[in-house]
């Protein structure tokens, strides 16, 4: 008889909601970022903070600009993984040096650093115990875009050497006019190497890019692709033998162009993609307010019906109290609390929640100070109700649709004011927010890049916008007054 009597109370309440434009504008608007929430892991399959790299620092969105260059992997097997891994090399040797695959050895990688292919790679061996030889292993790329900024090359070898033997790589460019453009050149070798990768030197003070890049060749692509055209990634092998043998072994043999374009909102200054951390920002944002708000409008709740109720100095000091915690500016007392506790999620969510209950508490007093004095509190009264009892049966709920219209008029403020410390840098470093976004813009001076910084703006004062509708419609609902009129 409950349940039917709920779904009833339910179905009253939807059909009543649902001749709201305003309610159901913002629930439309709520639903839509439920979904944007829900979805974020399987619409980007990147990590929001910790996925780098994507494409050049500061990319443009794909769209802006069909010019612009992409992401261009140059070998599509750098891990030389299986038999066929040589089909798309052009291989040319002079001399008697012999290349072929191997599956005796293997890139093992840098520990922390970056993970080896495993078994495979390029042979490259001397077929004479005298003699020099030279092969040259290419991969021909035809280029369609504008000039790029960045290319990078990566190469892991390993060399063999018994007896008298010399032995060198080289990794060159041959451009559209067959102009040759040297990238790296491990000088002649005389003795046995286990497997290295180049080490280029690379001024930069961020620990982060140095991890991220120590183990590649960088160039200043916009000299090495000038022109749209045909052009080719060669690696070179000379082998001296004069008394010996030797054989070399390349492994994880990758190029890429950097893209100047990536993905639907372009990539920050770490590369990262700004769409995946808006579609993840939805979710922190929806968290931290809805939770924020739950914590306000208990408090105030719980301090507007004891107030409200017992009255006497316990009201006197409950409101004075009330008074004065009003009286403090909310964002700053706010960001020094931050400071001192710590930026977390759940500092901010508690901090915030504990800090927004004032009004709803005198909202609540004023509505229970109406209500003590009808007929059925005094009935109960009367009959030797104990407060809890009259509390529990009568007041709570007659007041739970205004605070269920709190809470929805709440959330809004609580989702700016995390927006505002993320903002400031004292939101959680670890999860990437709205206000995070809007952080890094400001930080990286990116204001005019607009499809980085009005998005998280867009979203912010839309999602905040829905709350406010919702509430507004709950209150036009709830309120006899308001409805009549």
């Amino acid at each position: 008889m409950e349940t039917e009597r709920l779904l009833k109370d339910f179905s009253d309440f939807a059909r009543v909601y649902s001749k709201s434009r305003m309610g159901m504008a913002g629930l439309i608007l709520l639903l839509f970022f439920a979904v944007m929430a829900i979805s974020a892991p399987f619409l980007t399959p990147y990590d929001p903070q910790y996925t780098m790299q994507l494409a050049s620092s500061r990319a443009k969105p794909d769209w802006l600009d069909s010019r612009l260059p992409r992401n261009i992997f140059i070998v599509s097997n750098p891990g030389f993984t299986s038999s066929d891994s040589l089909s798309e090399w052009t291989i040319v040797t002079e001399g008697t040096s012999v290349v072929s695959w191997s599956d005796k050895e293997g890139y093992p990688g840098i520990p922390l650093v970056e993970r080896g292919s495993g078994l495979g790679a390029i042979q490259v061996s001397s077929n004479s115990l005298r003699g020099n030889s030279t092969v040259l292993i290419e991969k021909v790329i035809n280029y369609q875009y504008s000039s790029p900024k960045r290319f990078s090359v990566h190469i892991a070898y390993k060399a063999m050497v018994e007896g008298n033997a010399k032995w060198s790589i080289q990794v060159l460019v041959r451009q559209t006019n067959n102009v040759l453009l040297a990238f790296w050149n491990s000088t002649p070798m005389s003795g046995s190497v286990d497997w290295s990768v180049p080490k280029p030197a690379i001024d930069t003070n961020d620990a982060i890019l140095r991890v991220r890049l120590f183990k590649d060749i960088l160039a200043d692509a916009t000299k090495v692709f000038p022109v749209r055209g045909n052009y080719a990634l060669i690696i070179a092998v000379q082998l001296e033998t004069e008394e010996g043998t030797v054989k070399v072994y390349l492994d994880d043999v990758s190029a890429r162009i950097w893209g100047e374009a990536f993905g639907y909102l372009g990539t920050d200054n770490y590369g990262r993609d700004i769409f995946t951390q808006l579609m993840h920002g939805s979710r922190i944002s929806m968290i931290i307010g809805t939770l924020s708000a739950i914590i306000a409008v208990l408090l105030g709740l719980l301090v507007g019906l004891t107030s409200g109720y017992i009255g006497g100095w316990l009201d006197e000091f409950l409101m004075r109290s009330n008074d004065i915690l009003l009286t403090i500016p909310g964002l700053p007392f706010l960001i020094v609390l931050t400071a001192v506790i710590g930026p977390s999620v759940w500092s901010v969510i508690i901090l915030i929640g504990l800090l927004g209950w004032m009004g709803i508490a005198r909202l609540i007093r004023s509505q229970v100070l109406s209500l003590k004095s009808k007929a059925f509190v005094e009935a109960s009264r009367a009959s030797g109700g104990a407060t809890w009892h009259i509390m529990r049966k009568h007041l709570i709920p007659n007041v739970m649709t205004m605070a269920y219209t709190q809470l929805a008029l709440t959330v809004p403020g609580a989702i700016v004011t995390e927006a505002a410390l993320s903002f400031l840098g004292l939101g959680d470093p670890f999860l990437q927010t709205w206000g995070k976004m809007l952080h890094d813009v400001q930080y990286y001076g990116a204001v005019v890049e607009w499809w980085w910084a009005i998005p998280p703006g867009i979203c912010i004062a839309s999602l905040s916008m829905a709350f406010v509708l919702i509430g507004y419609a709950l209150d036009d609902i709830f309120n006899p007054k308001l409805r009549r009129r």
